[in-house]
């Protein structure tokens, strides 16, 4: 029994030796050795992409992230060393470019899909080192407007607002327009995409404003009291559900703490969001504006002091530095024909200035998607 019980302690050790790879042993006592198979885990698969150190980035209409033109782009971003893309899942006129699993979502979908298959286009672009960002456009949602009219805004014969050029609006004072910008980025967060940015995020502007009227906010309050209300919330939801966010606004609001009758400033936007994503497209400052005659001719002037400027109203609050408050801008630049025709030297001369003012990126827009 003893020269037994050797043998078999001894091919035992023998067997956890060669094993030891897939069974741990606990030491129960000084005459006992129990051996424990190790359980085996599937590791998850991370479905996201880290934010890169420079934000290199061009914007994608869901037409095209939803045909071949998103292959020729992809390519075309190799090339380039581009590392970003945003991509519309809810076009300006507010219409869900895609098949959303969130039920309550399916009611603003297109009835034809642009982006029919969103999660291989995701898992693509996450293969290519692509960071991926889903674009929401907020009060411009006429879709929304559709489905809830008693949010809508309105005009005094009760038809619907229409801006300038023909969009519908909801009313910024709803809590049902946030619920529903948080639940739409919730999402497409799951789905894939590595941040939400949120556009059209302020009071209609551009039309006949003096006829609008509106369903819930009234005089008795501030637009901009209206807006703190709303980036406080989505913003709050967003850190609690871990979300990268970003919020587009106009850039003349890097330079004056002014709302501009949209309820949009600076100061408000900046706590609530990862990153702040100034539209200073030189074309959209008024001639003479700083003493340029055309400000498009001169896009790394405007772009450089732009951003200088956000910087200087946001330093007297900020604590951490004005290197690393500079990091939290990451600029819309001008990659279109407007006020000039923009050339290489245009482009380069205006991700120097972002690099300059030490952004931590640039996103470049040109509607119809022609990057040259």
């Amino acid at each position: 029994m003893v020269g037994l019980l050797t043998m078999v302690g001894f091919g035992l050790r023998k067997m956890v030796l060669r094993s030891s790879s897939n069974v741990r042993t606990i030491e129960m006592n000084s005459s006992q050795t129990v051996i424990e198979p190790e359980i085996e885990t599937e590791q998850p698969i991370e479905i996201h992409t880290a934010i890169p150190e420079e934000v290199r980035g061009i914007y994608w209409t869901s037409q095209t992230a939803g045909s071949k033109r998103a292959d020729e782009l992809l390519s075309y971003m190799k090339l380039q060393k581009l590392n970003t893309v945003v991509i519309d899942v809810k076009t300006d006129d507010g219409q869900i470019t895609f098949l959303p699993k969130d039920q309550t979502l399916i009611p603003y979908i297109q009835k034809k899909l642009t982006i029919p298959d969103l999660d291989g286009l995701l898992i693509r672009l996450k293969n290519d080192g692509i960071y991926r960002i889903a674009r929401i456009a907020v009060m411009r949602d006429g879709m929304f407007a559709t489905v809830h009219p008693d949010i809508a805004l309105k005009t005094a014969n009760g038809n619907f607002w229409k801006d300038s050029i023909g969009s519908i609006w909801v009313d910024p004072s709803s809590p049902q327009v946030a619920e529903y910008a948080i639940s739409l980025a919730r999402e497409a967060y799951a789905r894939g995409f590595d941040e939400v940015q949120f556009d059209y995020i302020r009071f209609a502007s551009d039309g006949k404003i003096s006829t609008i009227r509106y369903p819930i906010y009234k005089n008795d309050g501030t637009k901009v009291a209206v807006m703190q209300n709303f980036f406080q919330i989505v913003g709050d939801a967003m850190k609690q559900s871990n979300i990268p966010i970003s919020f587009d606004v106009f850039g003349m609001t890097f330079w004056s703490d002014d709302d501009f009758n949209i309820g949009q400033r600076l100061q408000d936007v900046f706590p609530n969001a990862s990153f702040v994503s100034p539209m200073v497209y030189p074309s959209h400052y008024p001639n003479g504006f700083e003493g340029f005659e055309n400000p498009a001719l001169f896009p790394y002037e405007i772009v450089k002091r732009s951003l200088d400027k956000g910087t200087e109203q946001l330093l007297p609050t900020w604590t951490e530095g004005e290197s690393a408050l500079r990091k939290h801008f990451r600029p819309w630049l001008q990659a279109f024909n407007i006020g000039a025709v923009y050339t290489q030297k245009d482009i380069e001369a205006q991700i120097k200035a972002a690099r300059d003012a030490g952004a931590s990126g640039w996103i470049f827009w040109n509607a119809r998607n022609v990057y040259e």
